[in-house]
């Protein structure tokens, strides 16, 4: 994801904020960074829940910080909302 890092880093800082309030269990932020992060990955396209699932596991076992997973799932939002037309993320996401 490098080659979206021309995103400044006060709104990344804004977008993690916002993830970081809700409190979401250390879980629930491995899977949202998972489907994010393969979103972009393919093009932004859907990935399965088995491709997610699998991330999911990966990130959890690597025990990065959860103000890390905030700032990561918040510059993911940014790069998904600036180069797609989808203003909810949930609805990518949620069937």
């Amino acid at each position: 994801m490098k080659k979206y890092r021309n995103i400044p880093e006060q709104e990344i800082s804004v977008a993690a904020y916002y993830i970081w309030k809700d409190k979401n269990p250390y879980e629930v932020l491995c899977w949202l960074l998972a489907e994010r992060q393969l979103y972009i990955e393919i093009n932004f396209v859907k990935p399965s829940f088995l491709q997610i699932a699998e991330r999911a596991e990966k990130i959890f076992s690597s025990e990065i910080p959860y103000d890390v997973l905030c700032w990561e799932i918040g510059l993911s939002n940014l790069i998904i909302q600036k180069n797609t037309s989808i203003d909810n993320l949930n609805s990518i996401f949620r069937d």
